[in-house]
């Protein structure tokens, strides 16, 4: 087996360093892997991508709400309908914080669909793994 000299080890370890240090940070949901519009270009441009892509998300979590309600008896029905308004609190506090990291600049028009878009898709999927057993066993 091979092995890697100390030689070529430290300016290696000094590259990925540096190349951390200047590409965007990874938590910003629109710089993200899974993000939408990455071919959108910049500004108002992207800004609305991310907004269609933030509407479109928020459609399909209504539509997968619906079908989960339809199936619960009103107890279930109930404790959703609490823990759902609970998660729109979140939702809308740590996109409005992802936001305000840019202080009023530009970037921030972008980040803040792109986290309502991101947070809404992931929470689509929370919700599925949930629930979906109930939809497809009793219909809806």
């Amino acid at each position: 087996m091979a092995t890697i000299s100390r030689k070529v080890l430290i300016p290696l370890a000094a590259i990925i360093s540096t190349l951390n240090a200047i590409v965007p940070a990874q938590a910003q949901h629109m710089n993200a892997a899974d993000a939408p519009c990455k071919n959108a270009g910049s500004g108002v441009e992207q800004a609305n991508c991310l907004s269609a892509a933030a509407k479109k998300a928020d459609a399909n979590l209504n539509e997968t709400y619906q079908r989960i309600t339809s199936v619960l008896g009103p107890s279930d029905r109930q404790q959703l309908q609490n823990a759902e308004r609970a998660w729109l609190t979140y939702r809308d506090q740590i996109c409005g914080a992802e936001r305000n990291l840019y202080n009023g600049g530009t970037g921030g028009n972008a980040a803040y669909p792109a986290c309502l878009e991101a947070v809404t898709r992931h929470h689509v999927a929370e919700l599925k793994s949930a629930y979906w057993w109930r939809v497809e066993k009793f219909g809806g």
